[in-house]
């Protein structure tokens, strides 16, 4: 009990400094996510393969790494892996940065091997997660400073290596529960298309199992990025009792690595372990690591907050042009009005006799000065009204106004068929009533295949269920008989590859398509 409350109170103060990180981002600088490789650690943050960095991978950007593992067991002795086994481990992680200085992440390990003597030869390994704070450091700074929080789920049914902390895969394969904090520091020259990152790592890790002890981990590594797609790594790495540090003969080990990076935020990682520790004498334990480990890793991410981005950079310009429109007009009536101001008190002026005059040509340019302030107010209004009506708009709505096409992709027919399915029909429902709203666009409604089965039976399929959702749209809204047409296409136009199931299902599906592009400007000024 004692351990356990322990283990909570050091995760605790690792959660407040992660929440005090959070409270700093409302001041923090953007961070390009268009920049940003996919540079991961085995838990999917930034960072060598062993070492995490405190630079930001950009407010919504999901990523995701696998990793694999292998080395052989040179001698066999009590507590470790037999001699000549291989033992290989893998781990899929991901982070989700939901700021730009504080992301999430988690990892699922596995392990296997052959020639490997125990009942538990294979299985899953551990799960973990946590959470990483990034101080909101101005962009220019030389140095980033972060820490983590970690919750290391002892899942595995085998602790391969069970001397002290000893084995490369000993958070991978762990049986008991450890929760963890980490402070990283960050040093960066230059940019991501050449620079030179230095990196440092503090962190402790207790157990709830009352007979381990708490351990200390240390790493530190200094990274290359020779080119925008080669970057080349050098880490060191410990992991010790905090009550008993034996550095040299605890795990020590000498990390190389070479990534290979793409345009399309996929990155290629190889490398090794390199075992720097010494052998324990008197010990049974004599060997905290083997020799060397080789070890690989794939990486992927993309900006789940893209499309968001770019809609509201396209609002806040559009409001600006119509800003800009309005002043414009309303200078320009106002220099009207000013004009004939003065013509009627010129008028006035040269001569009495023409005083019903000008004050005729004054009451013109008094209803002038009216009519510029209505017309302005519903110009405001009307724009007021538009942005009302385009936030109202649902997301099927806004993807058939932005792109002209909309899948139907709640509309089911059972196989070979061409009855639309009753699950369907509250679906037509809603877009009959939606295309009512818009009566100057003209569609298609277009039926489409995979390429199981005739060519000319597929045709045909298809054009029996475009021609049975255009009768049923115009059952429900007679007003779109002569603006909706039917077209089967089979399987002539396929959105993907026919090789597989699931690309065989997305060929097969109904389209709206919107045939006179040039009406979507009306509804998208």
């Amino acid at each position: 009990m004692k351990r356990l409350m322990q283990s909570v109170n050091m995760l605790s103060r690792c959660v407040s400094v992660c929440a005090f990180l959070a409270a700093c981002t409302a001041t923090a600088l953007t961070v390009d996510t268009t920049q940003v490789p996919p540079l991961m650690t085995g838990w999917a943050i930034r960072g060598l393969p062993q070492v995490a960095s405190a630079e930001s991978q950009g407010a919504g950007r999901l990523s995701v790494c696998v990793t694999g593992a292998w080395y052989q067991q040179k001698t066999g002795f009590p507590g470790a892996p037999n001699a000549g086994a291989n033992i290989g481990t893998g781990a899929l992680g991901f982070s989700f940065a939901a700021s730009n200085y504080i992301e999430i992440f988690g990892t699922v390990a596995g392990f296997g091997g052959s020639k490997y003597q125990s009942e538990n030869s294979s299985g899953i390994g551990t799960i973990s997660a946590g959470v990483l704070g990034m101080l909101p450091l101005p962009e220019q700074a030389p140095f980033r400073l972060g820490a983590q929080a970690v919750v290391v789920g002892g899942t595995s049914s085998n602790q391969i290596n069970k001397n002290y902390a000893d084995g490369y895969n000993y958070f991978d394969t762990r049986i008991g529960y450890d929760f963890m904090g980490r402070a990283i520091e960050a040093f960066v020259l230059g940019d991501e298309y050449v620079g030179f990152r230095l990196l440092l790592n503090e962190a402790f890790a207790t157990s709830v199992q009352e007979s381990q002890a708490n351990l200390m981990m240390l790493a530190g590594g200094v990274q290359g990025i020779l080119a925008r797609y080669y970057v080349v790594g050098l880490e060191i790495n410990s992991r010790t009792y905090l009550n008993n540090v034996q550095i040299q003969t605890d795990p020590l080990w000498l990390t190389p690595s070479l990534t290979f990076r793409t345009p399309y935020f996929t990155s290629l990682t190889l490398g090794g372990d390199i075992s720097l520790s010494s052998d324990r004498t008197g010990d049974p334990a004599v060997r905290a690591l083997e020799q060397y480990r080789l070890f690989g890793g794939l990486s992927f991410s993309v900006d789940a907050l893209a499309h968001k981005r770019r809609v509201a950079a396209e609002a806040e310009q559009r409001r600006i042009a119509e800003k800009a429109a309005l002043e414009q007009k309303t200078h320009q009536l106002k220099g009207e009005t000013d004009s004939l101001t003065r013509i009627a008190r010129k008028a006035h002026e040269d001569s009495i006799a023409q005083a019903r005059q000008a004050d005729s040509l004054a009451t013109v340019a008094r209803s002038l000065a009216q009519k510029a302030i209505a017309d302005s107010l519903a110009l405001v209004d009307s724009n007021r009204k538009l942005d009302e009506e385009r936030s109202k708009r649902s997301d099927v709505e806004k993807k058939l106004l932005s792109t002209g096409m909309l899948i139907l992709d709640a509309v089911y027919f059972e196989s070979g068929k061409a009855e639309i399915s009753i699950n369907s029909k509250p679906y037509l429902n809603i877009i009959a009533k939606m295309l009512a709203k818009y009566p100057k666009l003209m569609l298609e409604v277009g039926g489409h295949t995979d390429n199981v089965g005739g060519y000319t039976m597929n045709q045909r399929l298809s054009q029996l269920r475009a021609e049975s959702v255009r009768l049923y749209l115009i059952n429900i809204e007679p007003s779109l008989s002569s603006r909706l047409t039917a077209m089967g296409y089979g399987p002539s136009v396929p959105k993907a590859e026919n090789r597989t199931a699931e690309g065989r299902k997305i060929n097969r599906r109904t389209e709206l398509t919107v045939v006179n592009k040039d009406a979507l400007k009306e509804y998208n000024p």
